[in-house]
């Protein structure tokens, strides 16, 4: 059972369905694009209602950050499955760690004495590398790369093609603009675009509490 029926969803069904697995149903509002050629339950309860009925592994495939660990958390207060998901071209280092509900997608790497928390993107061919460690409900665009000893904090989004440098932080909330280099630290709640990056202002993670 896959939480979401957006375009994020689409990538992760993709995956699972490439690996051989099953995919029951989505749920959540459709975004438009083509029909989907599975069910599309018309709310997550629905959802938990069938995860629980049938003892299904459920992936929450939904872009906000703030939603996605949410969904996670609640899936795992009811004692129901939320494995991490691994696409068959990613690579993911046996010395790493996934957290539960974390998805890494096609061609994307994680390495060495990583730690990956729980409901993280790590998007389409991005790199976290050895000894990297990355918040809840953080979101590692496409293209993006986490040189070594790089942290990026809970709900904070790289964007896609971003650069962190090795051993540089990035904070809770805070977003990397697409393209940039991030050479220092970045405070919680920040947004930091070009190259070098630079501050542009308190990114709407943080307002929010959540990446969209």
């Amino acid at each position: 059972m896959v939480l979401g029926a957006g375009g994020h969803a689409r990538s992760v069904v993709d995956v699972l369905e490439r690996a051989g697995h099953t995919v029951v149903a989505v749920s959540g509002a459709e975004t438009g694009g083509e029909p989907w050629h599975v069910d599309v339950l018309g709310d997550d309860r629905a959802a938990f209602e069938l995860i629980a009925a049938r003892n299904l592994c459920a992936v929450v495939a939904i872009g906000a950050g703030h939603a996605r660990s949410a969904l996670v958390h609640e899936l795992l207060e009811r004692g129901l499955q939320a494995p991490p998901v691994v696409a068959s071209t990613a690579t993911v280092s046996p010395r790493s760690t996934l957290g539960a509900g974390t998805v890494v997608l096609e061609h994307a790497h994680v390495g060495p004495a990583s730690r990956v928390g729980e409901a993280v993107i790590v998007n389409t061919g991005a790199i976290v590398e050895h000894d990297c460690r990355v918040g809840a409900g953080a979101h590692v665009a496409p293209g993006a790369v986490l040189l070594g000893g790089a942290s990026v904090g809970g709900g904070a989004l790289v964007g896609s093609g971003a650069r962190v440098l090795p051993r540089v932080s990035v904070g809770a909330g805070a977003t990397i603009g697409a393209g940039a280099v991030v050479t220092g630290h970045v405070a919680d709640g920040q947004t930091v675009i070009g190259v070098p990056a630079v501050t542009r202002g308190v990114s709407r993670a943080s307002r929010t509490g959540g990446i969209s």
